[in-house]
């Protein structure tokens, strides 16, 4: 069967702030066997392929093999209870058997869910195809909303009406779907009131808006912390009648009700979350981001 190798840890931190994340984070010290597992969600990076090359990436490496699947299934087997197991890469959609691992993580008694740019959405006979395998749940990355230019500068593509063609088709298939965008100050801060009052206008109830993280390739500037990310939404929902209630606050993250919508702002790091881990190289599952922001694994 084939393994997945661990790969040795840069030494050349960004900044200063994620040379203290590195300096922070302890290998070893919340790592779990699967059987152990802490976890309601688990990620699984099942492809290192993309296609697209976004300007704000946490694991920009490619030329890494697909994750096995039977290696994967094995892990799966092992957890202690059933579990939202998120389908992540980069880009989750560039594997062919994406419909076959679907149906076997529901087979195996979790819930499957896929972390995608949309793209290969857009078709509708492909979405179709991906909900009859058992996908219920998909959070989908719109970064530049509405507009070309955005997508350019964000995502390096002009890629509104494809992204915004998948949206379509996964409320057509009435996929639970969340949306989510990484405000970049300067940038698309200034389109989020024309998204969102597209967005609600569409009936989207989950929206998740994130600040850049600095780590893999990412944007640079400073990015929001959670008071500029809720001023940011604040600001975009002013003059409508409903009003945003803060439902829960919880380390990096808020959450809201906006009428029958719900928004959650994240600010990079998100760390020390006992909620969402991922299933490591050395199959151990560990917290999602301490690795990721420690670079451990030469991201």
């Amino acid at each position: 069967m084939a393994t997945h190798t661990l790969l040795q840890p840069r030494t050349d931190p960004a900044d200063d702030a994620l040379a203290s994340l590195r300096d922070a984070y302890t290998p070893g010290a919340m790592r779990f066997a699967p059987e152990d597992s802490p976890f309601r969600v688990l990620f699984a990076d099942i492809t290192h392929r993309c296609n697209m090359a976004c300007a704000n990436c946490y694991i920009p490496v490619r030329d890494l093999p697909d994750l096995p699947v039977d290696w994967l299934y094995a892990i799966l087997k092992r957890l202690p209870r059933r579990t939202r197991i998120r389908l992540v890469g980069a880009e989750p959609t560039m594997r062919e058997d994406l419909p076959e691992i679907i149906a076997r993580v529901r087979a195996l008694g979790h819930i499957p869910t896929i972390l995608t740019n949309g793209l290969k959405l857009g078709r509708r006979s492909y979405t179709d195809r991906l909900r009859a395998a058992g996908l219920r749940t998909v959070y989908l990355s719109l970064n530049g909303g509405l507009r070309d230019d955005l997508y350019e500068e964000i995502d390096g593509a002009a890629c509104a009406a494809r992204k915004l063609k998948a949206l379509d088709n996964l409320l057509a298939v009435r996929m639970n779907l969340t949306v989510g965008m990484i405000l970049v100050p300067g940038l698309n801060d200034s389109h989020l009131p024309e998204f969102l009052d597209f967005l609600l206008g569409r009936g989207v109830r989950d929206i998740h808006l994130r600040s850049v993280g600095k780590m893999g390739r990412h944007m640079e500037g400073e990015p929001f912390d959670l008071d500029g990310l809720e001023a940011c939404l604040r600001q975009a929902l002013e003059g409508r009648p409903e009003t945003l209630t803060l439902t829960s606050a919880e380390g990096s993250s808020r959450d809201f009700r906006f009428g029958r919508a719900g928004f959650q702002l994240t600010q990079w790091p998100d760390l020390g979350s006992l909620t969402r881990g991922r299933i490591a190289p050395d199959g151990l599952v560990e917290p999602m981001f301490e690795s990721i922001a420690a670079n451990e694994f030469h991201y």
